[in-house]
């Protein structure tokens, strides 16, 4: 039972099936949101060790191991230049006061 980050790979059971998941948000101290393989996320999911009797028998899906650590992925934004910008603005402008340039 280890505190998982984003980017861990762990095994989870969803539905009686052992699936391989990633953490890819944590909700709470032991609690996290998972992402199986085929792109299915699995909300508050938590280790079957933190599980009261009445919920082991209840829960659809919990962690049994971890796996690994895979490096996050960032996406990176399109930046737009100010220049860029500052023309469209200026169009903008044009249009607005009736100056339509074909």
């Amino acid at each position: 039972m280890k505190k998982l980050k984003v980017g861990d790979q762990v095994d989870a059971i969803f539905l009686g099936c052992t699936k391989n998941c990633e953490v890819v948000e944590i909700t709470d101290k032991q609690l996290y949101k998972l992402q199986m393989a085929c792109g299915t996320f699995l909300p508050n999911v938590t280790w079957y060790k933190l599980l009261d009797e009445k919920q082991k028998k209840n829960k659809p899906w919990y962690i049994v191991k971890y796996t690994g650590h895979t490096k996050v992925k960032v996406l990176e934004k399109d930046r737009i230049q100010s220049s860029d910008l500052e023309n469209h603005i200026q169009k903008q402008k044009d249009f607005l006061r009736g100056n339509v340039v074909k």
